[in-house]
């Protein structure tokens, strides 16, 4: 095969033979070539698999994959850029990749945190291998008609030599920043993620109309309310609404201000509250109404796929510089807690749902990490922290049903610290003046010093050094130059506060997905993860096989978290129902 053409095979014949070339090779690249990007609507065209010293590329339209199937779902690594696409694609082939190296999330590990970084696979060509990689070729695939020309099949080959090559060169930074154990955690994420995309979330579009329909009755409903009150103290036009627009504060403010008498100058939702006025809780329920109908509306709708029925979101395996994943068209994470919207996702009949979360991880994970011993004792009591620290805090006793108010407020506190959240912070979400906030951090550090030097210490070393990371060497690189002072650097130590907190519980769901999904597969059990919201797993599952299921995604959340915290014991709330629950 010394040829661009020869390179090509077309028939499951050839195919089989061409796979003794290939035989014992200890990494290959691997690349697909499709006509879009849909992986239920649009088809796999070219695969291309090899490595430096031999390439092989396969027609699909002309032939099975199934002589590839033992390589592809083989032991044997192979490295992709994007590779939950790929996975994604493969799997509506029928096949299911595994042991898939990600040159694209190994670069995002590398970087992370770094200004300017990029990650497609033409930037990481020339990075790391000095070379122009030429993408143009791609575009011809998706109206491609009859053969490949040349040029498409040197494309391919190419682009799985460039991404050879270029885990080659990634590996020597990854082992010198200590990065291997979060690199392992990530690749053996990708193909979690894949299905993720791939199964899908089945929405009640019927349910979900009607909650859409009465937050847009709800939010026109406040609006006349609150254009009666401000057309008392502004103009209106000749349908009586206030000429005021409600999403420009410095319009409310004034129009506010007006009507009160007096000078307004917070719109939060505390200043509201406390307006003293019906115009500030129709403010608040309005805006909440509106953004229902901004934020979900028909785009919800729109994304259920006319080939399934179901929603297949993009998750961004890592989303955030703390490591965090995020979702997008459309967000399945920011569905609120507790809300008829959750209940909308349902398993389809003869199924069930299973929502498993872990219970107070950040917490538990601050625990770990600062040592504290009133914070490990309690969690390995099952106390309740957060009234625990309110009765120390403020003297007496509290608990959900004693003095809950007090509770709410070192609930604040608790979350708070793990967010690198300081006494303005806490004022905006507790309603406490400044000094208030101020009196009340110091009597919780005086109570809890090994918190406070945890989280100091954190900040210092990680400015110092230049990098924050979690308690499994996930590093966020920190910009910081020899001048940063004020605003800019406690914005930089609150992220070096919160980053290996919050990071180390992104990592601890990456470990559960990936194990679930081999437990799963393993096992037999008719059930497969549908989403993710940064502590909270979400199953479907046949009926019959739920608890099954249940226990399963319990361990294996418990054995993940156990990876990085061991004094203080990991806690999984599972739920079996009809819909989403929690």
């Amino acid at each position: 095969m010394t040829t661009v053409r020869a390179l090509l095979v077309d028939n499951p014949h050839d195919l089989k033979h061409a796979m003794a070339a290939l035989a014992g090779r200890p990494l290959l690249a691997l690349d697909l070539e499709t006509s879009g990007l849909d992986c239920h609507s649009d088809r796999v065209l070219l695969l291309s698999v090899g490595d430096a010293e031999q390439q092989l590329l396969v027609d699909c339209r002309k032939t099975s994959l199934e002589p590839l199937r033992p390589l592809l779902e083989g032991p044997v690594p192979k490295v992709t850029h994007n590779g939950a696409f790929d996975a994604a694609m493969l799997r509506a082939l029928g096949i299911r990749a595994e042991n898939l190296i990600d040159s694209m999330l190994v670069e995002q590990v590398i970087t992370n945190g770094r200004r300017g970084a990029r990650r497609s696979l033409a930037h990481l060509a020339e990075k790391y291998l000095g070379r122009a990689l030429d993408k143009s070729e791609r575009l011809g695939f998706a109206s491609l008609q009859g053969d490949f020309s040349d040029a498409q099949l040197e494309y391919a080959r190419r682009d799985i030599l460039a991404t050879y090559h270029v885990l080659l060169e990634q590996m020597p930074e990854v082992v010198s920043n200590g990065l291997e154990s979060t690199v392992q955690l990530e690749c053996r994420a990708v193909t979690a993620f894949a299905d993720l995309h791939f199964d899908g979330l089945f929405l009640d579009r019927q349910a979900w109309s009607q909650l859409i329909d009465e937050a847009r009755e709800s939010r026109d409903a406040l609006r006349d309310q609150i254009d009666a009150a401000l057309g008392k103290v502004v103009q209106t036009d000749l349908f009586g609404r206030a000429d005021v627009n409600l999403e420009s504060e410095s319009d409310l403010r004034q129009a506010l201000s007006k009507l009160l008498g007096r000078t307004v100058r917070e719109l939060n939702k505390q200043a509201l509250g406390r307006l003293g006025h019906p115009i500030g809780e129709q403010l608040l329920r309005y805006r909440e109404a509106a953004k229902i109908v901004s934020t979900y509306g028909e785009s919800y709708l729109d994304a259920i796929h006319g080939k399934t029925g179901r929603i297949h979101a993009d998750f961004l395996q890592i989303g955030a510089p703390t490591g965090r994943v995020a979702c997008r068209e459309p967000n399945l994470q920011n569905v609120p807690r507790g809300s008829r919207f959750r209940a909308c996702f349902r398993a389809p009949e003869g199924r069930r749902m299973v929502t498993a979360d872990y219970a107070g991880c950040e917490l538990r994970i601050l625990a770990e990490a600062s040592g504290d011993r009133a914070f490990i004792d309690t969690f390995q009591r099952g106390g309740d922290l957060h009234a625990i620290v309110a009765s120390e805090i403020f003297n007496t006793p509290v608990s959900k049903e004693r003095n809950p108010e007090l509770r709410d407020r070192a609930k604040a506190i608790n979350f708070g610290l793990a967010y690198g959240m300081g006494a303005g912070g806490l004022a905006a979400v507790t309603g406490l003046t400044l000094e208030e906030a101020e009196r009340l951090l110091h009597r919780y550090f005086a109570a809890y010093p090994r918190v406070r030097d945890y989280l100091e210490d954190s900040a210092r070393q990680a400015i110092e050094r230049g990098w924050a990371e979690t308690l499994g060497g996930r590093r966020l690189w920190l910009e910081v130059g020899e001048r940063i002072e004020g605003a800019d650097l406690a914005a930089v130590a609150r992220v070096a506060k919160n980053m290996p907190i919050q990071g180390t519980n992104a990592d601890m769901l990456k470990i559960a997905l990936a194990g679930i999904r081999t437990r799963l597969i393993e096992d037999g059990l008719g059930g497969f993860a549908v989403n993710c919201v940064h502590d909270e797993i979400l199953l479907e599952t046949s009926e019959g096989e739920a608890w099954d299921a249940a226990a399963l995604v319990k361990d294996e959340m418990i054995k993940a978290a156990e990876r990085y915290i061991s004094q203080v014991p990991a806690e999984v709330d599972v739920a079996v129902g009809p819909a989403w629950q929690k």
